[in-house]
């Protein structure tokens, strides 16, 4: 148990969020706090663990947000390290100038978050791009 006298203010919460942890907190019998504490623990492992693993180039994670990237930004990676990956859990914004081009140099997309295209780009072409299992929200 944690002493609840060490108050911390964290601004910028999703209350949405919050709420649903405050629902899963009740139906488990435990504190916000505790479950928090949880969540924190293991991102803090899972970073760790992650320093270990080897650095792939041609993998681009991109778990906050919102991150955007321009058709200068996909050719730029794609001159450096060729055909790349992105695997998205945040939100993820390809800005308007990305076109048909640009998204011939991203081998795969997986989307598990939110993604923001330029109406331009064809849902299929995006659907061919990769896995997309979160949002996907044109512009």
């Amino acid at each position: 148990m944690t002493n609840s006298s060490n108050t911390v203010l964290i601004r910028g919460l999703d209350r949405q969020v919050y709420n649903k942890l405050v629902g899963r907190a009740k139906e488990l019998g435990k504190n916000v706090a505790d479950l928090v504490n949880e969540a924190m623990r293991g991102y803090v492992d899972e970073l760790s663990n992650r320093s270990e693993e080897p650095i792939d180039p041609k993998r681009i994670i991109i778990s906050g947000g919102p991150v955007t990237l321009s058709k200068s930004d996909i050719m730029g990676i794609f001159g450096e390290v060729g055909q790349f990956r992105v695997d998205n859990t945040g939100e993820l914004v390809f800005d308007a100038d990305v076109d048909k081009e640009a998204f011939q140099r991203i081998q795969r997309i997986h989307n598990t978050g939110k993604l923001r295209v330029p109406k331009a780009v064809h849902y299929l072409a995006l659907l061919k791009a990769g896995h997309i299992g979160g949002t996907i929200e044109k512009y």
